[in-house]
Order: structure tokens, then C-alpha cells, then sequence
């Protein structure tokens, strides 16, 4: 039986810094002006982190951990999964007998088995990366010629090299969800996430890879897609790893991925009643200790295009595992190392005990970072102590070159994290923005700072910090821009920090700015400007729709609007996925995917930043709606996003709203008002009131990417990929799913 179990603790590592003399040369300018000189000799450090030499350390240091914090429950206080019970607690059915003394191995046998999207230099856009050069998976890519998409686990390639999109080919996925990818000539690596039973079926009811029943559990899966003959794609390799997939990264055909695994090979017992508490905790104590390396440490296995091993084995080698100097969890963190220019394989991997989440790389450096979790069964007060001790801890890789990452330290920060921009690696120092507290919520006295890390023997210990940002409101984006951070908070309006990093041991807040709603997303633009693009707010924090602002911070201690535009009842993709925006810098345009449920848009809005910020036009993949406007009494609710449409019909009238499908007989008026807030009125005893929800196959479809190539916008959507002319935004092309 293998199941990932939560988090049991967290890093919580006891830095200490002091800072030396710095100095600093200013000229006016504002942002681009900021330079630094520092020296980070003056940093002293803490704990070293500790490498493994041999799988026996490994095992023992696990063995040591888990003995001290196992319960009756396992290790984290919850069930396994449990198919038999017997004498008052539960074991798994493999164990049955004398459940005390069945080992491991006897029951289980073993497991062995300045960023901007100006463009590439060539004519068109590529992936909205955080740092340039340091390519990130996405949905879609182009070199060019070709466009490339995989929408609802479908890839398909489009040929555009004459103009006109032509539809090549198309491959089902198969296995995961939520794929993403790269791609480099005829090879693509997709990655997605799955279960148990995540893995490649290449023929109907194939039981070769099918796994053993009960041995499920998170999986990564990796596939190689040959792109060689457009019209007959198809998976060469497929590589599934135990584990979460969290995120990768790409710098030429060097990937790295990283991977979050717990352990998932302990038949962990508890028990069905208090008297079986002492038997269950004596049961789940002989399971660790005769536990062995491979119930701890994840494992692999490549399969070919056919669905047969190629080889299996342990993801990361004992030699190449790491703990830091305080306890951290039963999870492994790996960094593996593919080459997209060769065939898919394991990569060669390092490792560290300590779970991961939130990854951010440089051109050199790969950091992954954990908001710790709680146990669900964790008591308020605990849960009220934690909030105000709540610590990020932050696991540093070398991905200088092409060869493995080396596994460099591990430091920690008071607060949690929002997302990969909280983190930025500059001038050989990492800036991190944290709100104080828990993720889970903020009160009146939350605040947010920017803390500064210097790597010093095997620990990433504070050179500097500046702190109380936004009190009582919580971080919404952030942007590190050279040497210099923008920061938003958010509860009732938008405070807009300018933080001065020029000095890494005494960075300071330059300037703030406060406007109603907020921003969730921040893009530079030239000459001292930023793009904020978010919600608008009312005076009370209650958001009306998407915003979009730009931000003048030449000045660094006086930031100001320039220019905003709005759409009232919508929002975009963009406030929480990077990767759906675009900005064209020879065009000066920005596009958003946008929805309003109110005025029933589904598509994308051009703006152009050359003069301000104004709407240049919108895109929509329309979709001809035959439905007949109805003749009944309409009545929507005063909420935007309910999405609901009651109709009120007499004898004889039709109940069609175009774009909707209609459900009659909802005469229950009260249910209708007290659930969805909508006014009925009276109906009379002749008249029938239908309920209409959405037909999302009669409405515009979401519009999930865009890109430039040449004069021409390219979006993409579940439904089509559509072209428009970048002068007018007149529809020159379109490929339509199906």
C-alpha cells in the first residue's frame, strides 16, 4: 500500500545576521539610477547543512525521525488506506495474520521497482517569463512557423509558416492532467500531474502497466512527444516519478524539474476504537523500523512508446540526498536534470529531506520554497500560535551549466509567500517578499516586508530587511525590477510600494502610492513605467471589475497613475496565471483574457499603452447562437456573477434565452429568491417559471493564450486558434477544434 501523507512539521531555522559597512553611490533618475556596493564577507552564518554519504545514514536518520513523532494514526495523525478490519483496528489486508510482528518486506515486498515579452528577436512573442532567458511549460509555444497547444490534454500542431494556420495534427494525452511543456525541434517534454492511475495505456486493457492495486499515490509524469511527422505524433517515453510535480525550468535544452514526493510505501495502521490505541502505535513503530530505503525514497520508471520498462529504480541517489540542520518533514525534494536535445530519461537528481511548493529560478540559481501546513485535525489555539510563528523556509540549488544541481542551502523567513514573483535572486543576493502569519488569513496587525539573503556556508542567512507594508492587508503582487521592488498590498484600497534594494543590508520603502482595488499582477514597461492589471475597488474594498493601470515610478518616492482602464463585472485570467498575459512591445499592446458575466463577453481585450492606456479593440472566437430570443418575462439577478436567468412564461411562450439552456417548472418563487437573490415577482397560476443556467457550447469561448507572430495576434482558446491582423484586429485566420 503506498499513499502521500501531509506534512507532519516545518523548517523553522533560527538565523542570525549582522551587517557591515556598506556603501552606496546615488544619481538621479529614478530606478535605473539604483546601484549597489556591498560586502557580503560581513554576514555571519548559522548551521551548515548536512550531505549523506551512504543509503544507511539515510535510512537510520529517517527510521530516528519517524520513531519519535509516529502515533496510532501514522505519521501525521490520519488514517491509511485501510481495506480489512479486525480484533478493534484496522490493518491493510496483505498483514493480516499477527500483525505485530509482519515486517515490512514480508508483507509488502520492496518498491525498487528588467523582464519584459518584447519578443524573441525573430518576429514573434515567447512565453511571459519571469526572468529572460530561463524558459518556463506552458500550454503553448511557437518557434515561428508552427504553433503548438495542448488544451484538455489534446496537442495539436498548426502550421502557419505561409500565413494561414492549417491544422497538421493532433495527439490525445493520455496520462496526467494539467499538461504543460517545452518543446525544442521534433521533441517536446510534457509534464503533468497524476494518481495511480496515471500511467500510459497504449493499448486497450494492456495490464503490463497497469500498477498493483494499492500502490497509488501522487505521480509526475513526463512524456517525450516525437513532433517529427506532424500528421502521426505520438509518446516515445514516458517517464512516471512518485511525487508532485511542482513546477520547471529551461535555460537552452538544459530542464530542470522539480518534484515534491512523500513517503508512500508504509501500510501505516489505526486503530477503530480507544482500546486498540496501544496495539495500533506498537504496529505502526515495527513498520518503520523495518522499513527500508525504498519505502522512504521515491522511485521511477521509463516506459517505452509501447507501454513496456525500459528500467526503473530510486529518483535520487543516497550519495545525492541532503537534510538541513533542523528537521523538516518526511518529504523528498528533488531537482532533476533532463536534456530536451536527447531522448527522454531519469535525469540525474539531488535531493533534500524537506517538502517544496513555490519554485523560482535565475539563469544560475533554482530556489524552492514551502508554506507550511497544518495536520486538519490541529486544535485553534495551536493553529492561532502557528499563525504567529509562521516561517517560509527556502532550499537553494546550482544550475549553473548543464550538469546536475548541486544542492547549495536552506534558510528561512518570518511569513508566507504568494507566488514564484515573491522571490528574485540579484547581484548574488535573494530578495524575498512575505506577508506575515499564516496563508489561511490576515487581521488588523498583519504586515509585509522584503527580506534579503545571502548564501554563507550551506545557509541562506538575512543582510537585510524592511518591513511593516501594508498593516492589516496581505500581499497581492509583486515585481523586482534591477535593484529596486513594487510591491501591493490589498484590503480595502491599493498601496503601491516602491522599495530602494540598492543596499542589500538596509533597503528601505522609497515611496507608496494609494488608489482604490488592486493589482495581481505587475509587467514592466519602458521608461519608468509599470503595468498593474487586477480588480478595481470601491471605498470599502468591495471590487467592481478588471483594471488595468499604469504606474509612472521613474521617481522612486513619487509614484503616480498615469492612466487606467476598467471593465466593469469581469475579470481576467491574468490576476492569478502570468503566463495568459501578453504585452507586444513593438506595437505597444498589451492583451487580457477577459470575462464578463454581466454583458456576456467571453474573449480578449487589446490595449495600447503609447499614449496612456486605452482600449484598442477586443477579440472573441464567437460562436453563432440559434436560439430565439424568448417572448417570456426575463428577470436576472442583481449579482454579475450568479449566471443565473429566471423566466416568467405564459401559456404558449417559448422559454429560450440565446446562450443559455432552460430548465422550467421552478414555480417555487421563494427557493429561487432566497437562493440565488433574484426578484421573481408575482406569477401567475397560468404561468411557468424556468430556471437558465449557461450553455457554455452556445457561448463565446475563454480565451486562454496569446501571441505575435509578425503582423499578425494569434489566441488561443478550447475551441479554436484564431488570427486577427494587428492593425485593426480584422479575423484572417481561423482552426477550429471541432
Amino acid at each position: 500500500m503506498r499513499k502521500p501523507l501531509a506534512l507532519l512539521a516545518s523548517l523553522v531555522m533560527a538565523l542570525t545576521a549582522c551587517s557591515g559597512s556598506s556603501t552606496t553611490s546615488t544619481t538621479s533618475g529614478g530606478i535605473d539610477a539604483f546601484t549597489t556596493r556591498f560586502d557580503p564577507t560581513t554576514i555571519s552564518f548559522a548551521a551548515r547543512l548536512t550531505p549523506f554519504t551512504a543509503c544507511d545514514g539515510v535510512l537510520s536518520y529517517f527510521k530516528q525521525e519517524a520513531l519519535a513523532r509516529v502515533t496510532a494514526y501514522g505519521l501525521e495523525g490520519g488514517p491509511g488506506p485501510i481495506i480489512y478490519f479486525r480484533d478493534g483496528f484496522a490493518v491493510p489486508e496483505a498483514a493480516m495474520g499477527d500483525v505485530v510482528t509482519t515486517t515490512m518486506a514480508a508483507a509488502f515486498g520492496s518498491n525498487d521497482t528588467a523582464v519584459d515579452q518584447s519578443g524573441t528577436g525573430n518576429g514573434f512573442s515567447g512565453t511571459n517569463v519571469q526572468v529572460a532567458g530561463v524558459d518556463e511549460p506552458d500550454i503553448v509555444k511557437t518557434d515561428g512557423t508552427r504553433i503548438l497547444s495542448i488544451v484538455n490534454g489534446v496537442l495539436r500542431y498548426v502550421d502557419v509558416s505561409s500565413g494561414s494556420p492549417v491544422l497538421l495534427g493532433q495527439l490525445t494525452l493520455e496520462a496526467g492532467w494539467d499538461q504543460r511543456f517545452f518543446a525544442d525541434g521534433d521533441r517536446a517534454f510534457v509534464f503533468s500531474n497524476g494518481d495511480m492511475y496515471a500511467v500510459p495505456f497504449f493499448a486497450e486493457a494492456d495490464a503490463r502497466i497497469m500498477p498493483p492495486y494499492g500502490n497509488g499515490g501522487q505521480v509526475t509524469i513526463v512524456q517525450e512527444i516525437d513532433l517529427g511527422n506532424p500528421e502521426a505524433m505520438k509518446v516515445v517515453r514516458t517517464l512516471r516519478i512518485d511525487g508532485t510535480y511542482l513546477s520547471s525550468r529551461a535555460i537552452g535544452t538544459t530542464v530542470r524539474v522539480v518534484v515534491s514526493s512523500y513517503p508512500q510505501g508504509l501500510p501505516f495502521v489505526y486503530p477503530s476504537n480507544d482500546g486498540a490505541a496501544d496495539i495500533a502505535l506498537e504496529t505502526n513503530r515495527r513498520i518503520i523500523q523495518d522499513s527500508t530505503i525504498d519505502n522512504w525514497l521515491p522511485g521511477y520508471v521509463l516506459y517505452d512508446g509501447s507501454g513496456d520498462e525500459i528500467h526503473s529504480g530510486r529518483l535520487v541517489e543516497c550519495d545525492r540526498m541532503n537534510r538541513p540542520g533542523d528537521f523538516s518533514g518526511f518529504d523528498t525534494l528533488s531537482v532533476l536534470t533532463l536534456d530536451l536535445g536527447s531522448a527522454l530519461d531519469a535525469g540525474s537528481g539531488t535531493g533534500v529531506i524537506a517538502k517544496g511548493e513555490t519554485v523560482y529560478a535565475s539563469a544560475s540559481s533554482l530556489y524552492v520554497a514551502t508554506n507550511v501546513w497544518v495536520p486538519g485535525d490541529a486544535a485553534a489555539d495551536a493553529l492561532d500560535d502557528l499563525n504567529e510563528r509562521y516561517t517560509t523556509s527556502i532550499h537553494k540549488f546550482d544550475i549553473s551549466g548543464t550538469g546536475q544541481a548541486r544542492y547549495l542551502a536552506s534558510g528561512a523567513i518570518d511569513g508566507h509567500l504568494l507566488n514564484q514573483y515573491s522571490m528574485d535572486e540579484y547581484d548574488g543576493f535573494l530578495r524575498i517578499a512575505a506577508t506575515e502569519g499564516a496563508p489561511w488569513g490576515t487581521n488588523d496587525t498583519t504586515k509585509s516586508h522584503i527580506v534579503v539573503l545571502a548564501e554563507r556556508g550551506g545557509d541562506l542567512v538575512e543582510a537585510g530587511e524592511v518591513g511593516n507594508m501594508g498593516k492589516g492587508e496581505s500581499i497581492y503582487a509583486v515585481r523586482f525590477i534591477g535593484p529596486a521592488a513594487y510591491v501591493v498590498t490589498f484590503r480595502q484600497t491599493d498601496p503601491l510600494y516602491v522599495v530602494d534594494l540598492r543596499d542589500p543590508a538596509s533597503p528601505r520603502v522609497a515611496g507608496e502610492l494609494k488608489i482604490n482595488g488592486y493589482s495581481a499582477y505587475l509587467h514592466p514597461l519602458a521608461n519608468g513605467m509599470i503595468l498593474g492589471v487586477g480588480q478595481d475597488a470601491d471605498s470599502d474594498g468591495r471590487t467592481t471589475g478588471s483594471k488595468a493601470t499604469i504606474f509612472d515610478v521613474s521617481d522612486p518616492s513619487n509614484p503616480r497613475v498615469v492612466s487606467s482602464w476598467t471593465l466593469a463585472d469581469s475579470y481576467s485570467d491574468v490576476e492569478w496565471d502570468q503566463l495568459a498575459f501578453l504585452y507586444w512591445a513593438p506595437e505597444d499592446i498589451v492583451v487580457l483574457p477577459m470575462q464578463s458575466w454581466s454583458s456576456q463577453f467571453f474573449g480578449a481585450v487589446v490595449l495600447k499603452t503609447d499614449d496612456g492606456l486605452r482600449e484598442f479593440g477586443r477579440i472573441t472566437h464567437h460562436v453563432e447562437v440559434t436560439d430565439e430570443p424568448s417572448d417570456c418575462r426575463e428577470v436576472r439577478p442583481d449579482s454579475s456573477d450568479a449566471g443565473v436567468v429566471v423566466l416568467v412564461c405564459g401559456e404558449g411562450e417559448t422559454d429560450t434565452v440565446p446562450g443559455y439552456y432552460c430548465e422550467p417548472g421552478y414555480n417555487d418563487v421563494r427557493e429561487i429568491e432566497e437562493g440565488w437573490g433574484i426578484d421573481v415577482g408575482d406569477v401567475g397560476d397560468d404561468e411557468t417559471v424556468s430556471l437558465c443556467w449557461p450553455d457554455y457550447e452556445q457561448q463565446d469561448p475563454q480565451i486562454l493564450r496569446s501571441l505575435v507572430i509578425g503582423d499578425t495576434l494569434w489566441t488561443l482558446s478550447w475551441r479554436s486558434l484564431q488570427a486577427n491582423a494587428l492593425t485593426d484586429l480584422a479575423v484572417t485566420g481561423t482552426v477550429v477544434w471541432g
